[in-house]
């Protein structure tokens, strides 16, 4: 009688735990998955097929390479930010780390509050950036510095390049 009385607790506390657990796990991959279609529906109406595609938070980072074309999405509070730069006409790229400088007693402490990948183009066109990460969204930093010099790297090796055109 204890047995089964002991057994029919543990049951109850390992329901009370796990189910909560898997719900939130659920409304997780739910979310993604949402975002994930969101995202590909606004490379869709674009007509871009993205080959490179990397989602993180409310952001994603795609490349179409038929068009040699990079876009940024970002949805916040169901506003859809997009961004389309053409790498043919990229001049330059940079990321540029934004830091706020504060003091606490006798210690200086320096906090990066936003980083971008900023575009230079060939036609002169306005600059553009794209906000990898930002205070304002309330996501905590994780991979932001290691993610903008993948993403550089991959842009320098894709924009376009006078010296990487060969003569017919």
């Amino acid at each position: 009688m204890i047995s089964l009385s002991l057994n029919i607790v543990m049951l109850v506390v390992i329901l009370i735990v796990v189910i909560p657990f898997s719900l939130f796990i659920w409304a997780d991959k739910s979310e993604k998955a949402k975002k994930k279609k969101k995202f590909l529906d606004v490379a869709r109406e674009q007509n871009l097929k993205l080959s490179v595609v990397e989602y993180w938070n409310n952001s994603c980072l795609g490349y179409d390479d038929h068009e040699n074309t990079l876009i940024y999405i970002n949805i916040m509070d169901s506003v859809t930010r997009f961004q389309k730069v053409d790498l043919d006409d990229v001049r330059k790229c940079v990321i540029n780390r934004i830091t706020r400088e504060f003091k606490n007693g006798d210690k200086h402490f320096s906090e990066m509050s936003r980083l971008d990948l900023e575009f230079t183009f060939i036609s002169n066109a306005a600059p553009v950036k794209i906000s990898l990460y930002s205070t304002d969204e309330g996501f905590s930093q994780n991979e932001e510095m290691p993610r903008a010099e993948k993403w550089l790297a991959f842009i320098d090796k894709h924009k376009y390049n006078k010296n990487n055109v060969s003569a017919a």
